[in-house]
């Protein structure tokens, strides 16, 4: 009994020793504890959940290989066009002129002046042949018209046949071996051999002959038709038929004459190489060559 009484009384000492805590250092104490606790479990749901930064580094990491992909894919498409074989064109000459048309094309000057050759306008084969070649480079080009009331001729179908006339009227009316001039332009621009380049024409030796195919001092020549013109004079230039410093003269300079026509007249005077030679007191066209005669009648 006496033992009892003393281990009671020794544990009443010790509480009296040891004073308990307050409710202020207990709340704070559970405070911590919670705080550690929230704290703990942050860091547990970082390695589950993703931050904004993250996501945003790596949209923009596909975006820029998207755009890289972009570029590339264009680099290699510039490539390959640039690299494309490409078809070779024939020679001016081939272009130009000579029988290279297939399945009823035409060989042309660009910009949509065809070149009709004899053979496809229908001319016909001459007797006796022409026999004066011309020479080239060539220091004059004369400009005519066929005038008489002739309208300007709108397609091929149409113009091969008035092609086809003057060449029998050249022939049957007028005893000449073969039509007058070297080239024809009609009215949407064409261009029709006559004697072409190799044969002098009608008119004189050292000249290129063109005739507007139509009655110019009644009708306005087209602007296809002048420029079919510039054409095949360029073309001349180009391929040294005719001389790089030519003189461009209407055949009303050379005789007495209405061709080619007050329209014509009026258009071509504009033009650079155009040469006032018999006019208003100048010397005679083609004098310092000695043609004496611009109707040759050859």
């Amino acid at each position: 009994m006496k033992l009892l009484m003393k281990v009671h009384s020794e544990r009443t000492a010790r509480r009296r020793r040891t004073p308990e805590p307050s409710f202020t250092q207990q709340s704070h104490s559970r405070d911590s504890s919670s705080i550690n606790s929230n704290h703990a479990n942050g860091n547990g749901n970082r390695g589950h959940d993703k931050s904004p930064s993250k996501r945003l580094t790596r949209n923009t990491i596909l975006l820029i290989t998207l755009i890289l992909l972009v570029l590339a894919t264009g680099l290699v498409v510039l490539y390959v066009e640039l690299n494309r074989p490409r078809q070779e064109l024939p020679s001016n000459k081939a272009i130009y002129f000579g029988n290279n048309y297939d399945h009823d094309t035409f060989p042309n000057l660009g910009n949509g002046h065809l070149v009709i050759d004899r053979e496809q306008w229908g001319a016909a084969k001459t007797t006796p042949a022409l026999t004066i070649p011309l020479k080239r480079p060539i220091p004059y080009v004369l400009i005519t018209h066929i005038g008489v009331q002739s309208l300007p001729c709108e397609n091929i179908y149409k113009c091969s046949i008035k092609m086809r006339t003057i060449q029998d009227s050249a022939i049957a009316e007028k005893g000449l071996p073969d039509i007058q001039s070297n080239f024809y332009v009609s009215e949407e621009g064409n261009i029709y051999v006559g004697r072409g380049w190799d044969w002098a024409n009608t008119y004189a030796n050292q000249t290129l002959a063109i005739t507007f195919m139509g009655d110019y001092g009644r009708f306005k020549p087209s602007a296809k038709q002048l420029e079919g013109v510039q054409f095949l004079l360029a073309h001349a230039v180009a391929n040294r038929n005719v001389e790089v410093d030519y003189k461009l003269v209407a055949q009303n300079q050379t005789k007495t004459t209405r061709s080619p026509g007050a329209y014509v007249y009026q258009e071509i005077r504009k033009w650079p190489h155009f040469y006032g030679c018999g006019m208003d007191g100048a010397l005679a066209c083609g004098s310092e060559l000695g043609i004496k005669s611009w109707d040759a009648k050859q």
